[in-house]
């Protein structure tokens, strides 16, 4: 493979042949140890396997999913929902149709094996209509530049083509039941396909081994990489730089964050991530930013904490100083409110969740880079790993570019050949009302999260009795 390294050792996975759910474990913690797999809580996989039934001793189908809320890189046996298989398959004689998919999700519990206590995720029929008995559903930046490109399905042919493949690709729908069923069907009508690409979202592959599907998984997103890096090839990236990054960028980074902290607080306290690596600041600087941020993400993992889109503050950091930045950040924030304020009130209906923050939680500034921001630390950082994620993206799909635009299904628009969700779809995902039950089974914030404290004499002592009692509160120190 010319990207993606071979993780499993034999050493690792011999012990754990004779318990499928650990080898599945283990599978799924290799897969998510490497970014460009998958994200960070993206993506799920599952298996298919006999146990024996407590109920009649006799041998029994089921299928273990990563259940809602997991991430494959730390996600242990616990995390997997087991359900059996027979009983997931029978709700298609319970399905009323599209309109009325979410219902589904309550029926999903029913179907548990033995304890199983990982609640099932709403992409468990997206696996358990899919025949192979072992299945990878991945978000990987390559995978989602084809998926999200005005070119996709012709240059998925080309990919097949050159590779050998045989992937099939079905246009964006919601995750959900119907889903499932579309991916039956694919199937069914493209025998010896080996894989399924899911416009707008990301990519399915399988085996019949555990060991067949990893590398499956891996050989695939690897050979999309030298695909798109091919394309690559001899292109300027978002049409070249328009400006370029300041000397001491960290530093007056440094010097603005507070002020724009401080300006994204109108709802809520944030916690804020810096980010200038070279990809980032490619980006900020390039001449297609300021079309491709305003168009938004496309893959539904990404914008569930990237927002619809983000904020690039229009600021030219050769031409002007810092406090002609601030009123541009002022500037900027303020007109973000408003236009995501009429995106909910143009979208919503009746039982949609109530708007909730109208900041951005990500910020592009040229020259400097990117700021991202979220309850804490850490959700502000993974925030950023997943618009570098966006930013991959759009490298891909714009060097996929060739030739006249194609024609777009209704509502979709895009730019350089990149394709990003409509905002009725963007909205169906965002406030879908089992994307808000998720939300609401939080744990509650602590007192002093969001708060940044400067403890002075922290090291021992009192001051540092202080500092742990604020940390163990949710303070950040």
């Amino acid at each position: 493979m010319k990207f993606l390294q071979d993780l499993w050792k034999d050493t690792e996975a011999a012990p754990l042949a004779a318990d499928p759910l650990e080898l599945l474990r283990y599978r799924s913690n290799l897969l998510g140890a490497d970014l460009r797999i998958t994200n960070f809580g993206g993506g799920n996989t599952s298996s298919k396997f006999d146990l024996v039934d407590p109920f009649t001793g006799k041998p029994a189908r089921v299928m273990a999913v990563k259940g809602s809320g997991g991430d494959l890189g730390s996600i242990k046996a616990k995390g997997f929902a087991v359900l059996y298989l027979d009983k997931l398959l029978g709700l298609e004689n319970a399905y009323r149709g599209e309109q009325f998919e979410d219902e589904m999700v309550a029926y999903y519990p029913l179907c548990a094996f033995g304890a199983s206590s990982a609640p099932p995720s709403i992409d468990t029929p997206l696996h358990a209509f899919l025949p192979a008995p072992h299945v990878d559903h991945l978000h990987p930046d390559w995978a989602i530049a084809l998926a999200a490109s005005a070119n996709g399905p012709a240059k998925m042919a080309e990919f097949n083509q050159r590779f050998g493949h045989r992937l099939a690709w079905l246009p964006w729908q919601r995750p959900g039941f119907e889903l499932g069923l579309m991916l039956r069907r694919a199937v069914e009508a493209n025998p010896g396909c080996d894989g399924i690409v899911l416009g707008s979202h990301g990519l399915f592959t399988w085996g019949d081994t555990q060991r067949e599907c990893y590398l499956n998984s891996l050989r695939m997103i690897d050979e999309l990489g030298e695909f798109i890096t091919d394309h690559e090839t001899g292109r300027k990236r978002f049409g070249g730089p328009r400006c370029q990054t300041l000397p001491g960028a960290a530093e007056k980074a440094a010097e603005i964050l507070p002020y724009l902290r401080g300006r994204l607080a109108t709802t809520r306290r944030t916690i804020a991530h810096y980010n200038a690596e070279p990809d980032v600041l490619e980006f900020v600087n390039s001449e297609q930013a300021p079309a491709l941020a305003a168009l938004g993400t496309s893959c539904p993992d990404h914008f569930i904490r990237t927002r619809i889109k983000p904020l690039l503050i229009e600021w030219n950091p050769q031409s002007e100083d810092l406090e002609a930045l601030r009123r541009r950040i002022d500037e900027g924030a303020e007109a973000y409110r408003r236009d995501y304020a009429a995106y909910y009130e143009a979208q919503r209906e009746d039982g949609s969740p109530a708007l909730r923050d109208a900041n951005p939680s990500v910020v592009l500034i040229p020259g400097l880079g990117m700021f991202t921001f979220a309850k804490n630390k850490t959700e502000a950082r993974i925030t950023g790993e997943f618009y570098l994620n966006a930013i991959h993206v759009m490298a891909g799909a714009t060097a996929l570019e060739d030739g006249p635009a194609p024609v777009l299904p209704a509502g979709f628009t895009s730019f350089a050949n990149y394709v990003a969700l409509p905002p009725r779809e963007a909205f169906r995902i965002e406030y879908w009302a089992l994307e808000e039950a998720k939300i609401q089974r939080m744990p509650p914030e602590q007192e002093m999260s969001r708060r940044v404290f400067l403890v002075a004499g922290g090291g021992s002592g009192i001051g540092r009795a202080v500092a742990v009692k604020l940390a163990e509160n949710g303070a950040h120190i």
